[in-house]
Parts: C-alpha cells; structure tokens; sequence
C-alpha cells in the first residue's frame, strides 16, 4: 500500500530564526491512525497546522497522494481539522453547525440533508437536529464537531487536544466514544496529545516529539517494551 500523507524534511523557525521543527520525515499509509505525543511546546500543533495549510513550513515539502500541499489553499485540501475548544458556532442548532462545510461546498439540500443524517447516527446524536448548541452538555458538543468535521467528507482527519477543556472523568469516557467512532472509519486520522494514555487509546502509531523533533515512532506497545532513551522512558512513566 502506498502512503498517502508524506512530510520529508520539514523545517519551522520562531521569528528569531530558533527551530519550531527540525527535519520531520513521516509517512503514512491510508488508514493509519496516529498520535502526535509529546510535552507542551514540543512542536505538536505547529506539525497540525502546517498539514492543514493554517502556516507554511520554511523548507521541505509536505505530499498527500503525491501531490504537493505547498500551493493549495487550506480549504481546497479537503482536510478536516477538530479544534481543542470544538470552535462550534453558538447561533446555529446541530444541524446547521454540521451542514455548515456542506454548504461552504455548495452542496445540494438532498445531499446536505443525508449526510448530516448520516453524521447524527454516526455519532449518537439522533433526535438532536434542532437542539441550540448552549442546551449540550461537553460530550455532546465534542460529538457535534466531529460530526460538522467529518460530514464533507475529508481525506485526512486531525484532532488537536480534543479532550483538554473536559475534566477527567468526562475526558476517559468520551476517548472511548471518540476512539469507537473514528475507528469506524478508513480515515487517515491525527490525534494530537501530551497524554499517552490518550495517545495509546487514539493510535496504531505513534511519534513521540520533544523540542521540534521525532524522538521516537512505533506502536504503543514497541514504545512501552523498547523505549528509545531515557527521555521517553520517564515521559511515558515505564
């Protein structure tokens, strides 16, 4: 099977010329599902954003299905990105925050209505079209902006820290939701966490990062039995 996401060589500065990243070569074919693990300022959502688009690497080149991401515009990469806050719109009910990228796409009713349809069984929340977005509890917000991501239809999925707003009860069982229903899916997905309980739940993959590099790749089970160095060894806990 051929990768379908390709980032060789990728370079990020600060503005005083320090790298953000340094030298990410990744690969994955469809499908995979992989955790960007790794402590705060580690590079973890600047490696996001410059996939979607939202900033552009300094040097090296980012690929998906062979083609050159540089010059496409974030909304023309058919890219879906779930933010940490979920970013809901609080005027429009469920369905139209779902149906919201439908229409950006200039997408008929008939289409519009059945993938939003399609979007609410996916993730339980059948009954809810008309609901105000002030009436949902965390669970069921976080439920309606996967849904509004995934509904056009994206050829990547990238979810940055969902779960970090929710307490830590809500957080475990709604990874287990979250997990259940991308795992439904044949979606190359990126799941962004300092957790690695979370990353171990979300991922068949997963990149370790620290200080604007890969540290380490490999399943959760290959991290936790042959950690690379120290470093992982203690940020892990094993």
């Amino acid at each position: 099977m051929k990768n379908e996401l390709v980032l060789e060589h990728i370079n990020k500065k600060f503005d005083d010329g320090s790298l953000i990243l340094k030298d990410i070569n990744l690969s994955l074919q469809q499908g995979t599902k992989l955790s960007v693990l790794g402590p705060s300022g580690s590079g973890k959502t600047t490696l996001l954003r410059l996939i979607a688009g939202l900033e552009i690497q300094d040097s090296g080149s980012i690929l998906f299905n062979g083609q050159p991401m540089e010059n496409i515009r974030p909304h023309k990469r058919n890219f879906g990105m779930m933010f940490q806050e979920f970013a809901l719109f609080p005027h429009m009910n469920v369905f139209d925050n779902i149906a919201f990228g439908l229409k950006m796409k200039g997408k008929d009713k008939t289409e519009i209505d059945s993938r939003v349809k399609n979007m609410l069984s996916l993730t339980g929340l059948e009954g809810f079209e008309t609901r105000q977005i002030n009436e949902l509890s965390g669970g069921e917000r976080q439920r309606v902006a996967l849904a509004r991501t995934l509904a056009p239809n994206p050829g990547l999925l990238m979810l940055d820290e969902p779960l970090s707003s929710l307490d830590r009860v809500l957080r475990k069982r709604l990874l287990l939701e979250l997990t259940n229903i991308i795992s439904r899916l044949n979606i190359t997905t990126i799941f962004v966490t300092h957790d690695h309980k979370e990353a171990f739940a979300a991922g068949n993959m997963v990149i370790v990062m620290n200080q604007g590099g890969i540290e380490q790749k490999g399943t959760p089970e290959e991290l936790v039995q042959n950690p690379k160095n120290s470093w992982i060894k203690e940020f892990l806990g094993v």
